[in-house]
């Protein structure tokens, strides 16, 4: 795994495919992420629950999003987040957050960092997106979406997420192989 753009294009990202629960996000889906948000990321705010070993958070940050937070259990991958940061001189625009996301949402992650970008990606046949998805409603200021504006979530293609999850709405959905990306867009 590599970062595919940006100010740190080429810098790899350790293969933890060894990992139990862990199965990162391939190259081919996060262009495919970071093409539909496009240059909207540029000194944005991106929020990476369920991090892995923060593929998606460092790709946010290479294109431009001002910070990074990254949300995650497990103290090997939060070991590999915080090398990556440092290899790569950007401790100054990462937050590592060692929670479960569930309990990082109810605990004011969104209302501390209000986040531009939330991106999920849990483990696949967990049934966490609806639940964590119900967690940001849950835990989000109504009256002020703009602390976050897109809900991303990459799931399996066989679970299936409702269309609207008021406030925000399926606005874009991208199918690759097994994968599924549903962005989700404040009404």
């Amino acid at each position: 795994m590599r970062i595919i753009s940006g100010h740190l294009k080429g810098r790899k990202i350790p293969n933890v495919y060894n990992v139990k629960n862990v199965s990162p996000s391939s190259d081919f889906l996060k262009g495919v992420l970071f093409n539909v948000i496009g240059a909207d990321i540029k000194g944005k705010v991106f929020c990476d629950l369920y991090a892995g070993t923060g593929s998606v958070g460092f790709e946010a940050v290479s294109r431009g999003a001002a910070f990074c937070i990254f949300v995650e259990t497990s103290p090997e991958l939060i070991s590999i987040i915080i090398n990556l940061s440092k290899q790569f001189g950007i401790e100054e625009k990462v937050k590592i957050i060692k929670k479960d996301a569930l309990k990082a949402l109810d605990k004011g992650l969104l209302k501390e960092y209000r986040p531009d970008y939330i991106f999920l990606d849990p483990p696949y046949d967990s049934g966490l997106c609806g639940k964590t998805i119900g967690g940001i409603i849950k835990n989000a200021d109504i009256s002020n979406l703009s602390a976050c504006n897109e809900v991303i979530a990459q799931h399996d293609k066989l679970e299936v997420l409702s269309e609207n999850y008021f406030p925000y709405r399926l606005i874009n959905e991208k199918k690759h192989g097994k994968s599924v990306l549903s962005f989700y867009g404040a009404l």
